[in-house]
């Protein structure tokens, strides 16, 4: 097993006893970290979570031109407004 920061994703599903309770863990949904005791003695059925993140540049390299798109307006809906005229006279 590796340091104590590894999280540990369970390989299969099965059924288990710990602490005198039923536990089930479930493919690729349970989760422990390492020094947990459900690993022990079940360290053949998880393996270490991997995470890849995906990643953006925050900005263009030395000479290099980014993309820019203007930024779009929402679309109305909404018939205009018509303004209220008055005429001359009328108060």
């Amino acid at each position: 097993m590796a340091d104590s920061n590894t999280i540990y994703v369970a390989k299969e599903s099965f059924a288990t006893t710990l602490d005198g309770e039923e536990i089930v863990v479930r493919k690729g949904v349970t989760r422990v970290r390492a020094g947990h005791s459900l690993l022990r003695g079940r360290e053949a059925f998880f393996e270490p979570l991997s995470i890849q993140y995906d990643t953006e540049k925050a900005t263009a390299a030395p000479a290099e031109v980014r993309a820019s798109r203007p930024a779009s307006k929402p679309e109305s809906t909404a018939a205009p407004v018509k303004k209220a005229t008055t005429k001359e006279g009328d108060k």
